[in-house]
């Protein structure tokens, strides 16, 4: 674990500018050394260790959340606890939209009120995933294959496991 903060604080201390700095510390993804999380309608916007964003594959982090399609849209952003620019990241050009299936969207980090909207087809649990791709940041939201509504602690364990 000491080991993985230094590695945090080492690659935060080496930014020259305001740019994150992406990296992985114990029990999820960081930037600039802060949690990142999904924070949206479907949790209150509540920062919350089930809505961490945990490493899927080298470049994606995703969490899940479970969305009812007759509450749609849902707005969501990834960020930080205290919303702070370089770790707030929300969409990079209007109109912020993605719907099932659809391509990712690029992602502003330093966002203040671009919050993108999800339309999901059918109620379910869905996976939503921040993706790095060199300097930029994509979103993308996709149904997982759970096909009933999970409880609560259940969603906790799958988020873990991710």
């Amino acid at each position: 674990m000491i080991t993985s903060v230094a590695a945090a604080f080492l690659l935060t201390s080496c930014s020259s500018n305001n740019a994150p700095v992406a990296s992985l510390v114990p029990g999820g993804f960081s930037v600039n050394s802060k949690a990142v999380y999904l924070r949206g309608e479907m949790n209150d916007y509540e920062v919350s260790e089930s809505y961490r964003l945990r490493k899927d594959d080298e470049d994606t982090y995703c969490t899940v959340a479970t969305l009812r399609a007759d509450w749609a849209p849902y707005k969501f952003k990834f960020a930080d606890a205290d919303w702070t620019d370089g770790s707030n990241f929300g969409y990079r050009n209007p109109p912020g939209v993605l719907h099932e299936g659809s391509a990712p969207i690029e992602l502003s980090s330093n966002s203040k009120f671009e919050e993108v909207s999800f339309y999901p087809k059918s109620d379910g649990v869905y996976r939503f995933c921040l993706i790095k791709n060199g300097s930029s940041f994509y979103a993308s939201v996709q149904k997982t294959s759970h096909r009933s509504l999970l409880s609560m602690s259940q969603l906790m364990k799958l988020s873990r496991a991710n």
